[in-house]
């Protein structure tokens, strides 16, 4: 099972890529659609791969992900994928650079009590103007870390 989940996840990050398809709507800042994450991974997404820890048995990857999906939207959110089926969670945060300091825009998390990966992802409306990131905490039984994305201008 293991090895299925890895392939899949290798599949969609170097099988996905493209721009967004479909007609979308627009939704205010506050309001945020659930996409699946192969949707955001395109071309033109960043990706912050998390800091595996030295010694940890039981994570084995975390990502972030934002790439720029039109009209003033962003496409946000990470994935965290574990060695063995385990609590399994995900913490992702947006963030806007504003007076050369990060602050934060909104956050989401999704956990599974067994299982060897989570993932979420939205499409938030952003104002213009600024640079976004993501930031995810990722987890994985007892093992934990984090992963950034660059800052992505729009």
């Amino acid at each position: 099972m293991k090895k299925r989940v890895t392939a899949l996840f290798l599949a969609v990050l170097f099988v996905v890529t493209g721009v967004f398809v479909g007609e979308q709507q627009a939704y205010a800042q506050e309001t945020v659609e659930n996409v699946e994450i192969s949707d955001i991974w395109t071309e033109d997404a960043l990706i912050g791969y998390a800091q595996l820890i030295n010694r940890g048995v039981y994570l084995a990857h975390g990502i972030s992900i934002i790439n720029d999906a039109g009209g003033g939207r962003i496409g946000c959110g990470g994935f965290t994928e574990a060695a063995v089926k385990c609590k399994v969670s995900i913490n992702c945060v947006v963030e806007k650079k504003v007076n050369g300091s990060w602050t934060r825009v909104t956050s989401w998390s999704n956990t599974s009590a067994s299982a060897y990966s989570v993932s979420i992802s939205k499409y938030l409306s952003v104002g213009s103007g600024y640079y976004y990131r993501v930031r995810s905490t990722h987890s994985a039984s007892t093992d934990a870390s984090s992963s950034c994305t660059e800052g992505l201008w729009m």
